[in-house]
């Protein structure tokens, strides 16, 4: 319960010593450790010899086992003011819904607070931010966290902040790598300098290995970013990666892909940010509607276990098919859309025992657990789907291209695009993306599209990603360029109607590999022409 609310995960000692090595000021810096803990970090300055810390903690219960003095207060109350050189520790990891009533007030109620973060910030980027602002100018700070601030869209506000006032040095991504016993989500150590000018690449260095942390993992990454400081760009040597990637900018996800050799994808050449200006390509959001599937907020409960041969009329015509993530496959469905019930028209609870009795009877096993769902802050009926969100996409479109919204790269090699026709839903696990019917190209055109290799290459590259499970979001796939068909040219034609022929094959026959590579082909010639064609 402490660390759901406190957030506390304790880092090794060996953690501490690596990042504490990252200091690049003199042993007597000024520094401050905001989330102290039971004084590992201090132990670490204090034996790399510096001797002016101070050090702030919230949990009083907690022992001290460091030579420095521990201040017990929370640090998010101490007033911010640029006197250190070094801001270094490990923040507390608190989800918004689990952050104390009282904080997020105040972050939405205070100016100080509201200008980078919003309703659904994480506690970390409260300690990001008020860390930055305890640095001079030229100050170093040195974090371990999850990485969801560098990415996710609740996260642009302290980016955009972040970017405006310095520059980041180096980060270690650990992927899926084990760092705290308790923790499983994607961390990483970084190093940020609050200094408005300068800063140049940023030093990466990823670890793919699955198993926990260690020593001597620590060593070798220590090794890799004194050899991309002395001048290599690229280094990859088993499971460790390491390279110099482009400053990120901006509020916008913070990617850092490695340096590459002029690709033969245009997609990922250095002209990709003028490709949404020129007239052959559009963006996936202007050209559909993209949306997330509806959240029942137990899928269990409305999954329907009545045989449908034994359900009324009325409860008939409330069964919706719906698919979820692990039921899609590579261009087709892996599995068949299971029944729903759905009954949100039901306003009653009289109306529902009386009209649909078989529902009633299946739902009521589940009362007690439906009526404590987060709701959204709404009054909602138990028997209700919490948020029925973007149910009217699925109803408005016939054709639909449905993708699971985290996706797992590494083990399949290939994210899935799944061409559905007909009326059938999704729910939260995916997103649906709807071709809208201004785009003439259509639904297995795109699908044809966002299933081959260029650009399965190009999300790889562009999406942002925790570990080895990329983030799908609807924002992510709006921004994807789509080469755009000139109807005038018979040879495009032609091409077009090979991409689409492919792609029906694909779909009706499955992914064989001699599909898939005519298919990629195909798209490739496309590609390489609608590149090379400038706006008029």
């Amino acid at each position: 319960m402490k660390a759901r609310v406190l957030g506390q995960y304790f880092t090794p000692r060996f953690v501490a010593d690596f990042m504490v090595s990252l200091i690049g000021k003199p042993r007597d810096a000024r520094v401050l450790e905001p989330c102290a803990g039971t004084g590992v970090f201090l132990s670490a300055l204090y034996d790399a010899g510096f001797r002016n810390v101070d050090a702030y903690e919230v949990d009083s219960s907690l022992p001290n086992y460091s030579p420095v003095r521990i201040v017990y207060r929370d640090f998010l109350k101490v007033k911010p003011e640029e006197k250190y050189d070094v801001v270094i520790g490990n923040p507390p990891y608190v989800r918004w819904r689990n952050i104390p009533p009282e904080w997020r007030e105040e972050f939405r109620r205070s100016s100080y607070w509201s200008r980078v973060l919003n309703g659904l910030s994480d506690l970390t980027y409260a300690f990001i931010y008020h860390g930055v602002n305890m640095l001079r100018e030229g100050g170093e700070l040195i974090f371990i966290s999850p990485v969801s601030w560098t990415g996710a869209v609740h996260g642009a506000g302290l980016r955009s902040y972040l970017a405006g006032r310095g520059y980041l040095e180096l980060i270690v991504f650990f992927n899926e790598m084990r760092v705290f016993a308790e923790v499983s989500t994607a961390v990483a150590i970084f190093k940020y300098v609050k200094l408005r000018a300068g800063g140049g690449g940023v030093r990466v260095v990823n670890l793919r290995a699955r198993e926990p942390l260690t020593l001597g993992h620590l060593k070798k990454v220590r090794e890799l970013l004194e050899r991309l400081e002395k001048g290599e760009v690229y280094v990859k040597e088993g499971v460790y990666e390491a390279y110099v990637s482009g400053k990120p900018r901006g509020g916008e996800p913070w990617l850092f892909p490695p340096p590459a050799s002029p690709p033969r994808n245009p997609l990922l050449s250095p002209r990709l940010p003028p490709l949404l200006g020129f007239a052959r390509f559009s963006p996936l959001g202007s050209v559909a509607e993209i949306g997330y599937g509806m959240i029942s907020g137990l899928d269990e409960a409305f999954q329907l276990k009545v045989d449908e041969g034994r359900l009324t009329d009325s409860e008939r015509s409330h069964v919706i098919h719906v698919y979820r993530a692990g039921s899609l496959g590579r261009f087709a469905p892996a599995g068949k859309p299971q029944p729903y019930i759905y009954v949100n028209d039901v306003m009653s609870e009289a109306e529902l025992k009386d009209g649909y009795p078989n529902f009633y009877n299946q739902l009521s096993l589940y009362r007690e657990r439906l009526a404590r769902r987060y709701s959204y802050g709404r009054s909602i009926p138990w028997w209700h789907w919490t948020f029925p969100r973007n149910k009217h996409l699925f109803e408005k479109y016939e054709e639909k291209i449905l993708a699971p919204g985290k996706e797992r790269h590494d083990t399949k090699g290939y994210f899935r695009f799944t061409y559905v026709k007909g009326l059938y839903y999704a729910v939260h696990d995916v997103v649906a993306i709807c071709p809208k019917p201004s785009f003439r190209e259509g639904a297995l055109y795109l699908l044809g599209v966002l299933g081959s290799k260029p650009y399965q290459e190009y999300i790889e590259r562009k999406v942002f990603r925790r570990g080895g499970v990329y983030d799908l979001s609807e924002k992510s796939l709006a921004q994807i360029p789509v080469p755009r068909v000139d109807w005038s040219d018979g040879d495009e034609r032609k091409t077009y109607q090979k991409v689409v022929d492919a792609v029906r094959d694909i779909v009706s026959a499955g992914a064989r590999e001699n599909l898939v590579e005519e298919l990629n082909k195909t798209v490739e010639r496309l590609l390489a022409k609608a590149s090379l064609t400038p706006q008029p």
